[in-house]
């Protein structure tokens, strides 16, 4: 089949003049597509290594968001039939349960070229439900080719004004239910993500579908006791858990040694939910080159074995504000094991209430004063890690001062202190400026104060600013590549 398009002008659409085969890629295209765009991330953060600490990100909707495109045309539908077009758009299948409820209820045609009322959304809102048996006899039509699952939103997701939707006696898909997808796809999946689903992986005891899960597990434990069976998978996502995760329950996932991500985020920053410990099991994740573990508020200790597994490369430990032993207080809080993980590569330690040494007196009482939270750990020396890391975030902590050895790690490519509002920089950033491969600094909302005068900086505020103008010059005369800087002014 010929790839050309002729250049003289017939009438239709230009879709009507595309070759199949770029038809087919553009679905394709459809699948992967994500929920940030362009006008959204102006400064680009999304392409950095780690999550930035004030941009979330949201999991693609996948093609199951476009449900009308089989009915475009006869040429659409045959092409979306065609098995060389379900190899590429079912290789990745988001099951976004809010989504779909709201593509449900845009259904009928005559709302196809109008926005409905209000009125008449509420009330095809109340009269639409999702099907679990659909959702499964779909998986079961796409099983030989999907690698990557997603599940999102299954207890609810927020309006367009903001407001949180509930789903509750909206859908029929439970624990028992994924479950049986994850049974159905065991053979071919690679990549899962369950994203604001915590009702699927701690259902509560008087859930009706937590028993018939743990009878497709087998050994109970519900979805942590089937994950192990899942011999292919590579990456596992769990994001958004609300309450409590048992050791027990996360020591089952020191079975699959193959796994290569791990990511598991909670929800509810400050309270007590999350993981309860580090499993001892997880020593025998060999093969495990990223470990995410996002505002876990139960965690108290950092195992001294955990930065240093033989492939780990990214480690995330934003959030986990119980994080203490390991380590007498004011010596590191219990991260100062993090030095011999020499390995990494992109380290996160955002929200740690962190700063480079532990506050005096006279500045807890300062703090209190301006209704900020004083720091209340250290940073540890981490210029062992210099050969080897390239992406350190700081970013929204209780920073004073930047440490004196950041100029020490020679391989930075990227440096993230950005929602430091204390943050007073006092002398030239000269070594700053030496490192040779350094890509990005964000010195974003650094040194504010919420009780400076309308248009006045204090005296450290200008001293701050002045050696960053400074700073941005050196880099200015910098090429192959320039480094960003990014500021506000």
């Amino acid at each position: 089949m010929s790839l050309e398009i002729s250049n003289s002008r017939s009438p239709g659409p230009v879709w009507d003049n595309l070759p199949d085969e770029i038809l087919v890629m553009i679905f394709g295209h459809l699948a992967d597509v994500g929920s940030v765009w362009e006008e959204d991330d102006p400064l680009r953060l999304t392409q950095l290594p780690y999550r930035p600490a004030d941009l979330e990100l949201l999991p693609p909707v996948g093609l199951r968001g476009y449900p009308f495109l089989a009915q475009v045309c006869s040429r659409w539908r045959r092409l979306l039939d065609t098995d060389v077009a379900q190899r590429l758009v079912w290789r990745h299948v988001c099951i976004d349960l809010g989504h779909e409820l709201v593509t449900s209820i845009h259904t009928p045609l005559r709302w196809s070229n109008a926005r409905p009322s209000l009125a008449d959304y509420h009330a095809a809102f109340q009269s639409t439900s999702l099907s679990a048996s659909k959702i499964l006899r779909f998986l079961g039509r796409v099983r030989p080719h999907v690698r990557r699952l997603t599940v999102a939103n299954s207890e609810g997701f927020e309006g367009e004004g903001g407001e949180w939707v509930s789903l509750a006696d909206k859908h029929d898909f439970g624990p028992a239910q994924l479950g049986w997808a994850l049974a159905a796809l065991r053979d071919n999946l690679t990549e899962l993500v369950l994203h604001r689903c915590h009702d699927l992986v701690c259902p509560s005891p008087s859930s009706p579908s937590a028993p018939s899960l743990e009878a497709v597990a087998g050994a109970g434990g519900g979805v942590w006791g089937l994950l192990p069976h899942l011999p292919h998978l590579r990456l596992l996502a769990v994001e958004g858990l609300r309450g409590a995760l048992p050791v027990q329950q996360a020591a089952a996932l020191g079975e699959m040694r193959q796994l290569e991500a791990l990511v598991l985020t909670c929800e509810c920053r400050g309270l007590e939910v999350g993981l309860e410990g580090v499993p001892q099991a997880w020593s025998q994740l060999t093969s495990l080159t990223r470990l995410e573990l996002r505002d876990h508020g139960l965690l108290p200790c950092l195992p001294s074995w955990l930065p240093c597994l033989p492939r780990l490369r990214h480690l995330d430990l934003s959030g986990c504000n119980e994080l203490e032993g390991g380590g007498p207080e004011g010596a590191g809080g219990g991260l100062q094991g993090l030095a011999a993980g020499t390995g990494l590569q992109v380290l996160v330690l955002q929200r740690l209430s962190l700063d480079h040494v532990l506050p005096t007196p006279d500045e807890i009482s300062y703090a209190a004063h301006l209704g900020r939270q004083p720091a209340r750990r250290c940073l540890p020396d981490l210029s062992p890690l210099g050969p080897s890391l390239r992406s350190l975030s700081l970013a929204a902590n209780c920073f004073s001062q930047l440490p004196g050895w950041l100029g020490a790690l020679s391989s930075l490519e990227h440096l993230d202190v950005s929602h430091n509002n204390d943050l007073h920089i006092r002398s030239p950033l000269t070594s700053l400026a030496a490192l040779p491969s350094l890509r990005l600094l964000d010195f974003r909302c650094v040194h504010v104060s919420p009780d400076e005068p309308a248009g006045y900086w204090c005296e450290a505020k200008c001293t701050t600013m002045q050696h960053l103008t400074r700073l941005a010059r050196a880099l200015k005369r910098r090429r192959h590549p320039q480094p960003r800087l990014l500021l506000d002014v």
